[in-house]
């Protein structure tokens, strides 16, 4: 059945930003509970990067967003966890090696995605951005929801979780069939025009046909100060995340701008921008409890404020699109 404006091709987008993800997980937690079902039935494709592709798998393989949220909650600080030194001191400490252990972001991911698993048998079609860095090109690992897509299904979708988020100078490189991959945020942070591409390149549906539900991660728009003067060097840049936070904050206003001029009101985004004062408690790296806090507290709020008939429309569609296991 072809897709229509009835009918249409509807697309779940989550944004990476580290362990602001908790948002993101709060915001599908609370829309599970209010359709009774997992958020991975009401999509017809679900895309995520970096934490956002860990959510989008979880998604497409039914794991309750309450586990997510939970596991997020409680093992947080295992991943990131805080040192005795200060920012800049372990940023030296750490100058020929990843800041953070590898190993506690795939036990989360273990408790989530069994290492068992492959994208074969995953649930619902998705698509997740990395970057190879041994072919030096980006990469989309999906589902076998078109015929001619079979190179992913025996990847293990630990293996996928890993590649996606492995965030340069933050974790290790991550190894897939023999290549390393780095983090997709690197050129998808906002994976919004990755669903529109896939949507119309590969299944001819029309933009008038398609319809995308994009979560962020309590984005900022993030600027500097004059105070700091213009010459910035390494430190400069890699203080407080400036470099990787702008990074994520253009590209995502950028995305966000393409994807609204050209879906209209069939694009609907949820974020929550942080006050100043809760802004100075969040981070991509920041698992403290205050962190926690505030990014659930702002996700249930923005979920409950996105409810009304736009996303009655999303949580009541049936998808047309599957994901083919056999060759």
């Amino acid at each position: 059945m072809p897709f229509t404006s009835d009918r249409p091709f509807q697309s779940l987008a989550l944004t990476g930003g580290g362990y602001r993800g908790l948002f993101t997980a709060r915001v599908l937690e609370v829309l599970e509970e209010q359709n009774g079902a997992p958020i991975g039935r009401c999509f017809d494709l679900i895309a995520g990067t970096s934490i956002g592709g860990i959510v989008a798998l979880a998604a497409a393989f039914e794991v309750p967003m309450s586990k997510v949220v939970a596991t997020f909650t409680a093992r947080g600080p295992e991943i990131f966890p805080v040192g005795r030194l200060s920012r800049t001191a372990q940023f030296f400490r750490k100058w020929h090696r990843p800041r953070y252990a590898t190993a506690a972001l795939k036990e989360v991911i273990e408790e989530l995605l069994p290492s068992t698993l492959t994208l074969r048998d995953a649930k619902h079609p998705v698509a997740v951005p990395a970057v190879n860095v041994t072919q030096a090109r980006p990469q989309i690992f999906k589902t076998r929801h078109h015929e001619n897509w079979i190179r992913d299904l025996k990847l293990p979708v630990q293996s996928v979780a890993l590649a996606t988020s492995a965030a340069p100078t933050f974790f290790s490189l991550a190894e897939v069939d023999g290549h390393l991959y780095v983090d997709g945020g690197l050129f998808a942070n906002a994976p919004d025009l990755i669903a529109i591409h896939e949507a119309e390149t590969f299944f001819g549906v029309s933009v008038q046909d398609m319809r995308i539900l994009s979560i962020g991660t309590t984005t900022q728009s993030y600027s500097l100060s004059f105070e700091n003067g213009r010459e910035y060097g390494i430190l400069d840049w890699m203080r407080k995340n400036r470099l990787f936070s702008i990074t994520i904050s253009a590209q995502q206003q950028f995305f966000e701008q393409i994807a609204k001029h050209r879906l209209g009101d069939r694009y609907f985004r949820i974020d929550e921008e942080p006050s100043a004062e809760q802004a100075a408690d969040l981070g991509l790296d920041v698992a403290t409890p205050a962190a926690t806090r505030t990014l659930a507290a702002l996700g249930a709020k923005a979920a409950t404020d996105a409810f009304g008939p736009r996303m009655k429309v999303f949580l009541q569609h049936a998808p047309q699109l599957q994901v083919m296991r056999d060759i």
